[in-house]
């Protein structure tokens, strides 16, 4: 089963990237709706406190649409929050408000790649989707973090969740590129998918110490072109659905589009 769709795909500079924000595209509702969605939030905020998960609101930017051009990717994102993320991504939600728009927040997340060939994956524990899935590094484009003189920033978003799961500072980076937007279609959002490249090792990356906890074991693959189509072909399934084709992404930027084409007729 595929879980995603690739919107776009690409090799776009941080120049090359061009967002638009407009905060009147938000999630359509009525004073009903939103009832409804305070109450399933508070029943899963017990339940995250239950399982001994985290669980917050925080603002975030809906994702709306994108345009690409030769040269240039174009992202138009409004506002949503967690919170309508977390209750409208659901088959309550579906059911009891058929046909209506869901807050579809914008995530980014990135194939990590140390200067010796190794990639960092998370094996995803305390989180309230994809638990036990391999994903890569990456989490929710926050509106109130990842913001530039009133212009999002997707490559700031991409090095801060590097920094707070891994330690990796911005001074080890040599380059970063966008490869694309895809889209989850499980818990229904979009992401940014990236490469970031480091000019240290495994070993120096190993010895950085995180700001948040959020990774409980951080795992690697050394990357030759057989030992990603072996992983993802192994894994499908067990990897998160942005997960995947960041991956895929990845490696078609790697290894060509034989290669992307090969593994994703494995998938399917």
């Amino acid at each position: 089963m595929i879980e995603f769709s690739i919107i776009t795909s690409g090799f776009y500079r941080p120049e090359q990237v061009v967002m638009t924000y407009d905060a009147s595209l938000r999630m359509p509702t009525t004073p009903q709706m939103q009832a409804w969605m305070d109450a399933r939030w508070q029943e899963q905020l017990t339940r995250a406190r239950e399982r001994g998960t985290k669980l917050f609101d925080t603002p975030l930017f809906r994702f709306i649409e994108t345009t690409p051009e030769a040269a240039t990717l174009h992202i138009v994102v409004g506002d949503t929050s967690y919170k309508e993320y977390v209750t409208t991504r659901t088959q309550d939600f579906a059911r009891e408000y058929p046909g209506c728009e869901v807050g579809n927040p914008l995530a980014v997340c990135s194939a990590v790649e140390t200067s010796d060939g190794y990639i960092l994956l998370d094996k995803r524990q305390g989180v309230d989707v994809y638990v036990g899935r391999y994903h890569v590094i990456g989490g929710f484009f926050e509106r109130h973090l990842d913001t530039v003189v009133e212009t999002p920033d997707p490559f700031g978003a991409m090095r801060r969740e590097i920094r707070e799961e891994t330690g990796i500072q911005a001074e080890d980076i040599s380059e970063q590129y966008c490869l694309g937007v895809v889209y989850d279609l499980t818990m229904p959002h979009g992401e940014m998918c990236f490469l970031t490249r480091l000019h240290i090792s495994l070993e120096e990356v190993l010895q950085r110490t995180p700001e948040e906890d959020e990774i409980k074991q951080l795992e690697t693959l050394q990357v030759t072109a057989e030992s990603l189509r072996e992983f993802i072909v192994r894994h499908h399934g067990n990897i998160s659905a942005t997960g995947e084709p960041n991956l895929l992404l990845y490696g078609a930027c790697k290894f060509g589009e034989h290669w992307f084409d090969e593994v994703t007729s494995n998938l399917s």
